[in-house]
């Protein structure tokens, strides 16, 4: 689902599809929404990968074309080694520090990203649009417990319910399924190889999996 269906599918969800008489405005339904787009970003990002160039002389990657970035996972410098040569590094404020210098060529970059959910799109698979509406209906009707202390309730299918109630139910469901997406979706380690000793650039580096 876009965004679009997603609010719509979020306030058939919460018995709130009067246009003319809305409990939440569209900011706070779309905003709830992209909220929970974050946290579930958290727990099953895109994996991505690209090749950046290095520069010759300079430790520092140009990584300002990652868009939506959460985290780098490795970065493999330089390209075409057996093993595979991953380099330490240090990310910080927006900046990627490698332990060896650049030559020029590419360093292959492993990343993690945000997932996007817009008007005319999302990246967010199918099967998951579920999580988001469980989440997204959990934090509203929550907020409606909070600003009418407890004296709103739902009705329709779900019989007469207090939206505390109610939203406790959806929130424990919403995480419960976080914790599953997470699990399935766990990702490599950063760091891949583990050095048992390093022998000069310009001589042998043994490298073993942890």
């Amino acid at each position: 689902m876009n965004l679009v269906e997603m609010t719509a599918r979020v306030r058939e969800d919460l018995q709130d599809t009067d246009s003319q008489n809305y409990r939440w405005t569209d900011d706070q339904v779309e905003g709830a929404i992209l909220r929970v787009v974050d946290e579930y970003s958290t727990h099953a990002p895109i994996q991505q990968q690209d090749d950046i160039a290095t520069t010759d002389g300079e430790t520092e990657i140009d990584i300002s074309s990652l868009s939506g970035l959460l985290k780098v996972e490795s970065v493999e410098f330089p390209l075409g080694e057996t093993p595979r040569h991953f380099q330490h590094f240090d990310y910080w404020a927006g900046q990627l520090y490698t332990q060896d210098e650049g030559d020029g060529t590419k360093a292959r970059v492993r990343w993690l990203k945000k997932h996007t959910l817009a008007a005319g799109s999302t990246t967010i698979p199918a099967e998951h649009d579920e999580i988001i509406v469980l989440g997204a209906t959990g934090h509203l009707a929550m907020s409606a417990s909070a600003n009418t202390v407890d004296r709103a309730f739902i009705a329709g299918h779900y019989g007469t319910v207090s939206y505390r109630e109610w939203a406790i139910q959806r929130l424990k469901q919403y995480e419960a399924r976080l914790r599953q997406v997470s699990h399935a979706n766990r990702v490599t380690p950063r760091q891949l190889y583990t050095d048992e000793y390093v022998i000069a650039r310009n001589g042998v580096t043994k490298q073993t999996r942890k």
